[in-house]
């Protein structure tokens, strides 16, 4: 979701609204926590991020389900506000045990974990002082936060305080003044009346008041705190630094917990980045982390998982592009995790008991990330991970003066090896249906150096090549609409339609709730290739899930559709 970066950096795409730009003077103002403080962090690489809330009680997402999005944010839950809040008389988890839920974790091979004290629907999972409207006047009665990270401290693990600024409960809450704004549909989502410049609501300074006091209650009350976990950023200017006096808390929170890092959803630059839902861009200057659900939602909803293979790859493309993952689970209504959830994470312990060498304490490199996948080190180790069978018979791994001592293939059927010259080149590749990952280990005679730009791997890859396998069907006749269901979410790399002189708006959808546009804009008679890309650790991948597909055109210009995909 977001990416800090400094003006005129030139880093970015044309998805601008996933970056947050400061002054050269804003971030060197800023007080970052320092490469000392954060290595644990960036050699942990893996995170379980608890996202439990009273929604559990109505088996619906944590707070976006609630009726009342306040201004800024856009749109309206399905839920009633009264419903949704009365759940908090309903929440008993009987049957949650702490120590049970670290020892996953810990079996699971996650290096630290993140938890929910407040999210957007204001409930608090702790025993304050600053609200009623927390878990101990719950029919659970027992302060959720301190028996988690009591568990934390006794096994070791870091853990992490996740705190959303937003209050949709909170009565003061009004970061954007609603007598001077109004809301829009474009981000950052609301419009200043005319002659109107941004200010906060009457009472706003009231909830910042309690935000402070709330926030620093979490860091004096239970020990030893490794990560703050904001969440509101700045997101195209929807958010700002002033609507939570966020530099002067963050200074205060410092000073409480002096080896603590904070993330950069507040409005400043933080220490390290989070996109969200997608894996993020080879960033080798600077730490980040991915968040991802395990299923379709962030808690638990009890509507099914993401296949464990895509989960895997994720985790693994994180890794080669120098991030962290952050995997989301949530609890039933009774406290317990999901048994579908628990056999997901004690099979990631099991892959990592075997395969850990070739992603904890590495770095990306030296090889960016590509279609095939990428590559991990540390010291004079490299660690290929191939994800994808290239289209072409072989890659090439530009050595660069590095020499290679041992090679050998760690997992699944090797391909052939050899070095030609200044490349090591890869033939030969053959990945089973179910292989998560190929790791080859190559031992070089010296330390690894590698620069932020990194080495480019040689690789063509034709979308629109024969062999893929095309989905829907080719139409016969000129229409002005067509609409393909896939019956489940496949791979699908293009789109080829054959049109006439007109517009064509193309989307695409994984639910068939949210669509995506791939295409707006106008056509000529001939064949319109869509590449579908998505991004894995900063490079540009063919291919997206994808269940649905319409297209819509004013005129009836389509002719021919023609879904590609594996």
């Amino acid at each position: 979701m977001t990416w800090s970066i400094v003006k005129n950096s030139q880093k970015g795409c044309n998805q601008a609204h996933l970056f947050q730009e400061f002054t050269q003077e804003e971030w060197e103002a800023y007080p970052f926590a320092g490469e000392e403080k954060l290595k644990w962090f960036k050699d942990a690489k893996l995170g379980l991020f608890f996202h439990v809330g009273i929604s559990s009680v109505g088996g619906v997402d944590i707070g976006w389900s609630r009726h009342t999005h306040k201004l800024p944010d856009p749109g309206e839950g399905f839920v009633p506000d009264e419903e949704y809040d009365s759940w908090a008389k309903q929440l008993k988890m009987e049957e949650f045990n702490a120590e049970e839920w670290i020892d996953l974790a810990v079996r699971g091979g996650f290096r630290y974990v993140v938890i929910i004290t407040k999210h957007h629907d204001g409930f608090h999972m702790w025993d304050t002082q600053y609200s009623e409207y927390k878990i101990t006047n719950a029919p659970m009665g027992r302060d959720y936060l301190k028996e988690l990270i009591d568990a934390c401290h006794a096994k070791n693990m870091p853990v992490g305080l996740y705190y959303s600024q937003r209050d949709w409960h909170h009565e003061d809450y009004e970061p954007v003044d609603t007598q001077a704004a109004e809301r829009c549909d474009e981000i950052p989502f609301f419009k200043m009346k005319e002659g109107k410049a941004w200010r906060y609501g009457a009472r706003h300074p009231e909830y910042i008041k309690y935000l402070h006091n709330t926030v620093l209650e979490l860091m004096n009350k239970y020990g030893k705190i490794d990560i703050l976990w904001w969440d509101a950023c700045w997101f195209g200017g929807m958010f700002l630094e002033p609507m939570w006096d966020a530099l002067k808390l963050e200074r205060k929170v410092r000073d409480c917990q002096p080896h603590i890092i904070i993330n950069n959803r507040t409005s400043l630059p933080g220490d390290f980045d989070t996109p969200e839902g997608r894996v993020g861009f080879v960033q080798r200057n600077r730490a980040w982390e991915t968040c991802m659900p395990m299923g379709k939602e962030w808690a638990w909803t009890g509507t099914g998982l993401k296949p464990w293979k895509e989960i895997m790859q994720q985790f693994i493309s994180s890794v080669c592009g120098d991030g962290n993952y952050l995997l989301s689970i949530g609890s039933m209504p009774n406290g317990k995790i999901a048994p579908e959830e628990t056999d997901y994470i004690r099979r990631m312990g099991d892959w990592l008991k075997v395969y850990g060498d070739s992603v904890y304490g590495t770095r990306s490199g030296p090889w960016n990330p590509g279609y095939y996948g990428g590559s991990t080190y540390k010291n004079n180790t490299v660690y290929l991970h191939i994800l994808n069978c290239p289209a072409q018979e072989e890659l090439a791994f530009p050595l660069e003066g590095m020499e290679i001592k041992e090679i050998a293939c760690v997992t699944g059927q090797q391909p052939d090896m050899v070095q030609d010259g200044e490349n090591l080149i890869l033939k030969n590749i053959c990945l089973e249906e179910d292989c998560v990952d190929m790791i080859i280990r190559i031992e070089m005679k010296q330390k690894i150096a590698v620069s932020q730009e990194g080495l480019e791997v040689w690789e063509e890859i034709d979308e629109f090549r024969k062999e893929s396998s095309i989905y829907g069907e080719i139409l016969d006749k000129a229409e002005n609409a067509a609409f393909f269901d896939l019956e489940k979410e496949r791979k699908v790399t293009a789109l080829r339609i054959f049109t006439k002189e007109g517009t064509l708006q193309a989307e695409i959808s994984s639910d068939g709730r949210d669509w995506e546009c791939v295409y707006d804009d106008s056509v000529k008679n001939g064949w319109l290739n869509l590449e579908i890309k998505g991004y894995e650790a900063g490079a540009t991948k063919i291919g997206r899930q994808v269940r649905f597909v319409r297209i819509n055109a004013k005129e009836e210009v389509v002719k021919n559709v023609i879904l590609y995909g594996f």
